[in-house]
Formats: C-alpha cells, sequence, structure tokens
C-alpha cells in the first residue's frame, strides 16, 4: 500500500499543463499593384540564390560561419542545454565521498557532578552520505525541467532567428553597396559633362558671348556635383565596413573585394508568400515566444509546488574506528537513513505571491506571443507594398530615361550652334540626373525591399542544421545528457550547413 501511494503521488504534479495558444485569425495578405499574392507556401530556401549574384552567395556563406552574432547564438543553446542538465540532475540523489581524521579529547561528568578526562583517541573515518535528496512529489523539479527544455528549444529558435536575420543583412548590405557605386558612376559622368560645358563657357565668356554669372551658375552646379562624389564614397566605405563585420572581418579588405562595380543584381520574379497561418509555423520569433510562453507556464508549477509538504532522504554510510587498520572492518560500520518532511505552513502569503507573479508573467507573454503574431503578418504585408513601391517607380523613371536619352543629345548640340541658352541646358541636365539616381535608387530599393519580404516570411532555415548543442532539444523528454559533445570552439565554428 505505501508503495503504491508513493508511485500515485510521484505521479503528480502541480500547476497548469501548457497548451498551444489558439492560432489568430488573419486575412490573407492582400495585393497591391504590380504584385500577385496567393496562397500557395512561400519557397524560401536558398532565396539569395534568386539574385544570380556569385559574390552575395559568397558573402553569405562567409557569414554563416565567421559572423559572432551567430557564434554567440550557438554559445546560447549550448548554455540553455547546460541548465537542462541542472535541472535533471534534482531528480537525483548527490552522493559525497567523506573521509577524515580527527584527534579527540574529552570530558565525562561524573553522577556526583565532578568532570573526569577521558584520555585521548584517534577517530578515523570515510564513507559516503547522501545530505539531501528531494523527493518530487508534487512536480517541482520536472516543472523546472519543462521550464529547462522550453528555455532550450526557444534557444534554438532565437538561433534560427539570428541565422535569417545575418543572410538578411548581409544582403541589404550588398545590395547598397551596389546601389551607392551606381550613383557614383551616374554622378562622375555628370561631373564629366559639366566640367565640359564649363570649359565651353569659360571660352564664351573670354569672347565676351556670355556673362559673368553665366559662368558662375555653371562652375556652381559643377562645384555641386563633385560635392556628392566624396559623400556616396563615404557612404560606400560604411556599408563595406558594416558587412566586414558582418562576415566576421576587420574593416579594409572588403573595400578591395567589392572596388569593381557590378549592376544592382534584381529577382527575376516575385515571391509566393504563401498564408499568414504559415507565418506562426515558420517564423523563429514567433516559435521563440511560444517557448517562452510555455517556459512560463511551467513556472507557475514550480511555484504552486511550494504550497505543499517536501519529503526528503538523508542518510550515510562510513566506517568508523580508532585505529587506520579498523576502517577496513565490517563491525565498524556506521550508517543512518530516513525520510524527512518540511512543510512550510506559514509564509505571510510569500507562496501565493510567487504564485501570482508567475501568472501574471505568463499571461504578458501570451499577449506578447498575439503581438508578435500580428507584427508578423503585418511586416509582410508592408513589404509586399514597399517591394511594388519600388518597382513601380523604377519602371516610371526606365520610362523617364528612354525619352531623355535622345532630347539630352539634342539639346546638347543646339546649345553648342549657340540655338538655346545655357539656363535650359543646366536645368535639363538636372533633370537628367534626378532621373538616373532616381532610377538607380528604385532599382537598389526594389532589390532590398524583396530581401526584406524574405526576412520578413522567416523561412531559409528549415534545412539548416541545428548546432550541436541543440541537435535533440526537440526530443519529448529533453536532450540526452550523457551524449558527447564537441568543445565549445568547435560547436561555435561549425557552419550551419544545408
Amino acid at each position: 500500500m505505501a508503495s503504491a501511494l508513493l508511485l500515485l503521488c510521484a505521479s503528480c504534479m502541480v500547476g497548469p499543463d501548457y497548451k498551444q495558444p489558439t492560432p489568430i485569425p488573419v486575412e490573407p495578405f492582400r495585393p497591391v499593384e504590380g504584385t500577385e499574392v496567393n496562397a500557395k507556401a512561400a519557397e524560401l530556401e536558398g532565396w539569395w540564390k534568386n539574385y544570380n549574384d556569385p559574390m552575395l552567395t559568397s558573402l553569405i556563406e562567409r557569414a554563416e560561419k565567421n559572423n559572432l552574432t551567430l557564434q554567440q547564438a550557438v554559445m546560447n543553446i549550448a548554455s540553455f542545454r547546460s541548465g537542462f542538465g541542472i535541472s535533471l540532475s534534482q531528480l537525483f540523489p548527490s552522493v559525497d565521498l567523506v573521509g577524515g581524521y580527527r584527534r579527540v579529547q574529552s570530558n565525562q561528568v561524573t553522577n556526583q557532578g565532578s568532570t573526569t578526562q577521558a584520555a585521548p583517541f584517534n577517530y578515523w573515518q570515510y564513507g559516503a552520505a547522501t545530505p539531501s535528496w528531494e523527493i518530487d512529489l508534487f512536480g517541482r523539479i520536472r516543472r523546472g525541467m519543462e521550464a529547462s527544455k522550453a528555455r532550450l528549444e526557444g534557444s534554438v529558435q532565437a538561433w534560427r532567428l539570428s541565422l535569417v536575420t545575418v543572410r538578411a543583412d548581409v544582403a541589404n548590405a550588398y545590395l547598397a553597396v551596389r546601389t551607392f557605386q551606381a550613383q557614383l558612376a551616374i554622378v562622375k559622368i555628370n561631373v564629366d559633362l559639366l566640367e565640359q560645358i564649363y570649359k565651353v563657357n569659360k571660352s564664351k565668356f573670354k569672347a565676351q558671348t556670355i556673362s559673368q554669372i553665366d559662368l558662375s551658375t555653371t562652375a556652381a552646379q559643377l562645384a555641386t556635383a563633385r560635392a556628392m562624389i566624396p559623400k556616396l564614397q563615404a557612404s560606400i566605405q560604411q556599408q563595406c565596413n558594416g558587412l566586414s563585420v558582418l562576415v566576421g572581418d576587420g574593416p579594409g579588405p572588403m573595400q578591395d573585394e567589392l572596388r569593381n562595380p557590378t549592376a544592382i543584381p534584381l529577382p527575376a520574379k516575385f515571391v509566393d508568400v504563401g498564408i499568414p497561418a504559415d507565418l506562426m509555423r515558420r517564423r523563429a520569433d514567433v516559435l521563440s515566444a511560444e517557448m517562452d510562453l510555455e517556459a512560463a507556464t511551467a513556472e507557475i508549477g514550480v511555484a504552486e509546488a511550494g504550497y505543499f509538504p517536501e519529503l526528503s532522504l538523508v542518510g550515510n554510510f562510513t566506517f568508523a574506528a580508532s585505529d587506520f587498520s579498523g576502517l577496513g572492518n565490517w563491525s565498524n560500520k556506521v550508517y543512518s537513513f530516513g525520510p524527512t518532511i518540511s512543510w512550510n505552513v506559514f509564509n505571510a502569503g510569500l507562496v501565493t505571491s510567487q504564485v501570482d507573479q508567475k501568472k501574471a508573467i505568463a499571461f504578458r507573454l501570451a499577449i506578447r506571443w498575439k503581438e508578435t503574431v500580428l507584427k508578423a503578418a503585418s511586416e509582410v504585408q508592408t513589404s509586399i507594398g514597399n517591394y511594388a513601391g519600388a518597382m513601380g517607380q523604377m519602371q516610371a523613371y526606365q520610362t523617364g530615361l528612354d525619352e531623355i536619352g535622345t532630347g539630352f543629345d539634342l539639346m546638347t548640340a543646339r546649345y553648342k550652334a549657340g540655338t538655346i541658352q545655357l539656363n535650359d541646358v543646366l536645368d535639363f541636365q538636372q533633370e537628367v540626373l534626378r532621373v538616373q539616381v532616381g532610377f538607380v535608387q528604385s532599382r537598389g530599393l526594389a532589390a532590398q525591399n524583396m530581401v526584406e519580404l524574405y526576412r520578413t516570411l522567416g523561412g531559409g532555415w528549415e534545412t539548416a542544421e541545428i548546432p550541436d548543442a541543440g541537435r535533440d532539444a526537440f526530443e519529448k523528454n529533453g536532450p540526452d545528457m550523457l551524449k558527447s559533445m564537441p568543445s565549445l570552439e568547435q560547436q561555435a565554428q561549425a557552419t550551419p550547413a544545408t
């Protein structure tokens, strides 16, 4: 009967069992003019390869291997794995090996009240002791294990989020470099043209066919155009330095790698976005928020266990003798073993406050999970609109460029022939420059907005190999803490193979 009662108590765990949050109803993503939105599941694996840019692919692969944020996320997983091991260890007894020697002198009191001094003696002892082994009657330890396991799973999701973010950050920085380089090339061409006009006007001024005002106007526009060059060069340098950090390098070499400009890459087609419900299964930040909620729910049970008594087993088994040779004598054994029950029956509301605190935390995290889901859906819808807007701008600028090309050549020829005024040429040149720069900026923005759409869809991590410390995190009973693990240095340097 006693054994059956113990088994029954051992299966009891106070506190609520975790239940997945009810899916939030979110309407399907709306199409924006210039895009086609459908419910087909998004194909996000290796999305950066859609840009058909070998340099971009190479940079992302380097970041996957060397990015320091990713390495910190890996170490975070290793830390939470150890945290689960700490929780698991509390289910088992802690056994200490003890041994010692003492020289003892004691006094004895007789019946008459006088004190006699006994002869000093040696006291040798060795053995094993279990200071206190808590029997998890009400699930305090097991709820703690649930919380630790959820945090470990959450750290894996945080690593996945970092992976998605790092890839997107590398792509955005690279596209920014190519965009600034394209703008710089346009500005340099414009400077060359303005220098030619200035030389012509200088000759005309000497011949007194134009005024000082006309010459000064040309000089001012030339100076303005020249001033744009160092600003764009500084922007390129800034993006290259940021890109260097993302791939785990110091500043400098990246500028040499990307010195030769190339066209701004742009995916050939719009990505399928799926339905909002997909985000709850794919967005790592949503999954991480859910793991936080699961851990907080388990912590309620840990706190509620404080309402109930704790049963502990205490014991020791040693050999004790006055002579070292007697330690091997079985008759010199000394042992004690037995249960201890402790029940905190008054604590001025401490346990109730702890339970209420944990419930409030769990409730807050449930709200945060909902907020994360809604933000995820909002970010996707915003990214769709931003991409469509940039593509619309680019197409409008492209139409303008097609029409401006022939007009500019004709106006330059007329000015040299003296049939139109200088101001007309300069005004037209500035319009050409604005359209050219606008086209480049809109193309770069469209490319970056597509990256942002890939990021907000949250994919690309599905086939990435989880770091060693988290590879068995999602097993039903948690990770195998007896499994041999690579060194921390090896874990940090491991590349998330796909």
